[in-house]
């Protein structure tokens, strides 16, 4: 079966958003089996990843910007680098999902990141349908080492 029409759009699978959450195996092992399902199916794959500013986690380059281990790269897959919230802004994601035939996005991020609202939104206004998965695990979110340092340290 072939589903070009349709793409999974990974938007947050590098290692700084994944690594800190304590559910970071079961999340991981349930988006695995999302893109391989999808894969079997023919979908496009989009695995964006966002550049970050320096001295952050998700700082261009460094270890945290990379994909996470259990999300690799194929050759028919899509790769897109992106700044700020939205996927779309900046980068040619547009351009080669249409390219692809893509009319359908089905956008695979973590609970409330700012990235998936506004990529979702661009992605609307741009025409595609989408559907935003909601079958994760919940947790808290997970405190950086910046968010539990004392007032005025």
């Amino acid at each position: 079966m072939n589903n070009p029409s349709t793409a999974l759009v990974l938007l947050t699978t590098q290692r700084h958003h994944l690594e800190s959450r304590p559910d970071e195996r079961a999340v991981a092992r349930l988006w695995r089996m999302r893109v391989e399902a999808a894969r079997a199916v023919g979908q496009v794959i989009v695995h964006v990843q966002w550049d970050g500013a320096p001295g952050t986690l998700g700082e261009t380059f460094s270890r945290g910007w990379v994909h996470h281990p259990d999300f690799r790269v194929e050759e028919r897959d899509l790769r897109v680098r992106a700044r700020g919230e939205d996927a779309f802004a900046g980068s040619d994601l547009d351009t080669d999902l249409r390219r692809a035939g893509v009319r359908h996005l089905e956008l695979l991020a973590l609970p409330g990141a700012e990235v998936l609202d506004a990529t979702a939104e661009s992605a609307r206004e741009l025409g595609y349908g989408v559907t935003v998965p909601g079958d994760l695990p919940r947790v808290p979110p997970v405190r950086t080492v910046r968010d539990q340092q004392e007032p005025g340290a």
